[in-house]
């Protein structure tokens, strides 16, 4: 794994206009509901359930916004579209691949930011 971030919670706190709770709320919620997401979007991409991992896809695509993601952002755009046109790319796997992978490495950074927070 590289030692760069892969989350900046900068936009979150604009949004939540220097409120902290809202910034550990937000992020709680996402550090709660990822790990399920994660591997459903794993499993709905190896069982080709198309469908399913484009509503997944959509679902979880403002969160990584408020996350500052942008890698991972930009990699469930194209997610969610192949899996909406059902267009499957050669490469889709690894752009899977290399979602999950930048999601697990958001869980642990944002645990450690949060620990931060509530000191």
């Amino acid at each position: 794994m590289e030692d760069k971030s892969v989350t900046d919670l900068s936009y979150l706190r604009e949004l939540a206009m220097g409120d902290d709770s809202i910034v550990i709320e937000t992020t709680e919620a996402f550090l709660k509901d990822m790990p399920a997401a994660i591997e459903n979007i794993e499993k709905y991409y190896e069982d080709e359930e198309w469908e399913q991992l484009y509503k997944k896809a959509h679902k979880i695509k403002p969160n990584l916004k408020y996350m500052g993601m942008e890698r991972a952002h930009e990699l469930i755009l194209d997610i969610e579209e192949q899996a909406n046109t059902e267009k499957i790319s050669d490469d889709l796997g690894e752009k899977v691949s290399e979602f999950c992978s930048l999601c697990r490495q958001a869980l642990d950074e944002l645990s450690d930011k949060i620990e931060t927070l509530r000191e």
